[in-house]
């Protein structure tokens, strides 16, 4: 792909485009507030497939068509299935949905959530799965599963803890009540807020920015920090002697070894990166 072409993906329940080495994949059932289908999940494992194959992506948006980003899972299809679904299909239902879950939240490059709108649920944790949450003052947060009688999944159980501590986690899972967009982002949930008319351009700024890094350092970084939280200092220590091994020998870091040397530009350095150049 040459640089500058967009390229999109033939997909039935979300839209995905690849330009600059910017990759978004957006949820397109605006009239169920991209509740999440069985066809979504299907959307979201070939948009994985195509992504962790291709050097070309950078960076991954994952955002929300209309007026939300996720209302989490489909209710009419939960009641649908009332009474006719064993208990271990269920359960098969979840592992499985972890299957690409997982493969989301140890993508090799950032992700980010570009929250408009409700994020409820499993839109919820969703968005938490992403490197970094980038929400409109629309935005509204709730782990929504108590309201009926579930327990969070989609690894909120996982992530929330970890973002709030213990205390705070159980709280928002206990009453599943809304957190509006200011209380999440004290609360860390969220990176930044926009204006709903801004929010596209705002994220697309910061993942051009990303863009500009060293993929391959982001990404050891990524797994290194996705595992810190689980491991000793000496596991720490050897993950981190060997993924600064691979990074020596990076052509990027050789790359801005020599233009340090010789007085020139950075390639990357986000303090001089602005609208202006990206």
């Amino acid at each position: 792909m040459q640089k500058g072409e967009l390229m999109t993906l033939e997909l039935k329940d979300a839209t995905f485009e690849l330009n600059d080495g910017v990759a978004r994949f957006t949820l397109n059932r605006p009239e169920a507030l991209n509740a999440l289908s069985e066809q979504m999940r299907v959307d979201f494992r070939a948009m994985l497939d195509f992504v962790e194959r291709n050097d070309e992506v950078s960076v991954l948006i994952i955002g929300g068509e209309g007026r939300a980003f996720c209302a989490g899972g489909d209710v009419k299809r939960m009641q649908a299935r009332q009474g006719t679904t064993p208990g271990y299909k269920s359960r098969d239902s979840v592992l499985e949905m972890h299957g690409w879950l997982q493969r989301l939240h140890n993508l090799d490059c950032p992700v980010i959530a570009a929250v408009n709108g409700l994020a409820f649920g499993g839109g919820f944790a969703l968005a938490l799965v992403a490197d970094f949450v980038i929400a409109s003052t629309n935005a509204k947060f709730s782990s929504v599963f108590g309201r009926i009688g579930l327990i969070p999944d989609m690894a909120l159980l996982y992530t929330l803890p970890r973002l709030l501590g213990m205390q705070k986690a159980k709280e928002i899972m206990y009453t599943a009540r809304s957190i509006g967009v200011q209380e999440a982002q004290a609360l860390g949930l969220v990176l930044a807020v926009h204006a709903p008319e801004a929010l596209d351009d705002e994220v697309d700024a910061f993942a051009r920015r990303l863009a500009k890094g060293s993929k391959a350092a982001m990404g050891v970084t990524k797994q290194l920090v996705n595992r810190s939280l689980e491991s000793d200092y000496q596991t720490m220590a050897r993950y981190e002697a060997d993924g600064q091994a691979l990074m020596f020998d990076t052509d990027f870091h050789r790359e801005a070894v020599d233009r340090f040397v010789g007085k020139q530009p950075s390639r990357y350095n986000w303090d001089e990166l602005t609208h202006g150049n990206d």
